[in-house]
């Protein structure tokens, strides 16, 4: 029974006739090489197929969603934000939400200077935004990062995020990313239309106790294939790994339901060719 990264690495170290280790960080050539491997391994295996243990859905956060502390009755208006914020001088910023000043709801804005803690606020065109005559701020109110003309909402991904499968509406349905509810992954954004967004996601599973035998299977003979390639010159030896791995996937495609719904990312050959 596979429960830790170490029950893994050595499945992968047994293939290749190799002994067993006993961590990862121990002080050996193939400890080593495993614990190099292992990380960017797991998570490309992870990518190939729905595995029921990584799939996640979840409610999105607006990007760059920070609180807003108090608004300056001055020329340019200066927002203070709680806690420290991650905007930069010149991006374009969307406000609402805030009580008392209620004039700078609803609107984009560019900003001109900063500190971690204070944005001065200019019209997208460059005019500072005189609140001398505003209502005095009261509580509340939020700042976003502007999702661009194209696009009525931008959100940040979760964390754990390694592969975005659909992104869902307030009911939890799948959008299929054309028409109204279209939308675009970006670096580590979701651009979309809808308000109140999921996504429905692969996520970064450390925990081997929760791989199904599928994708233990996978990750094993995709990690002996790499280990392989370090420790023997042996091209056919490496074939055969490989043979081994391109199995397992197969199998796992047929077993894993969900699995069978994508094409997984072609492997780099580039090593066997020389």
């Amino acid at each position: 029974m596979v429960s830790t990264e170490v029950d893994i690495a050595n499945i992968a170290l047994q293939r290749l006739g190799q002994p067993i280790i006993s961590t990862l960080t121990e002080s050996s050539r193939d400890a080593s090489i495993c614990n190099q491997l292992y990380d960017q391994n797991r998570d490309y295996c992870l990518m190939l197929g729905d595995w029921d243990c990584a799939v996640n859905r979840r409610v999105m956060t607006r990007a760059n969603k920070t609180e807003v502390a108090g608004a300056s009755q001055a020329d340019p208006v200066v927002i203070t934000t709680t806690p420290t914020h991650t905007f930069v001088a010149n991006e374009i910023i969307y406000v609402e939400s805030c009580a008392g000043m209620t004039q700078i709801n609803e609107n984009y804005y560019r900003i001109f200077a900063v500190t971690s803690t204070t944005i001065s606020i200019y019209d997208v065109n460059g005019t500072s935004i005189d609140g001398t005559s505003y209502t005095a701020w009261t509580s509340g109110g939020y700042i976003f990062r502007d999702p661009t003309p194209d696009w009525e909402y931008v959100y940040d991904l979760p964390s754990d995020c390694l592969k975005v499968l659909a992104v869902l509406d307030e009911d939890g349905g799948e959008v299929d990313g054309e028409g109204l509810y279209r939308w675009k992954k970006e670096r580590s954004f979701i651009f979309c239309d809808l308000e109140n967004a999921g996504v429905k996601y692969i996520k970064k599973e450390t925990d081997p106790s929760l791989y199904e035998s599928d994708l233990v299977e996978v990750m094993a003979s995709r990690l002996a294939r790499y280990i392989s390639m370090r420790i023997h010159s042996d091209k056919e030896l490496r074939n055969e790994i490989y043979g081994e791995m391109q199995q397992a996937i197969a199998r796992a495609k047929v077993t894993n339901a969900q699995g069978a719904n994508g094409e997984e990312p072609g492997e780099d050959l580039w090593v066997d060719a020389r």
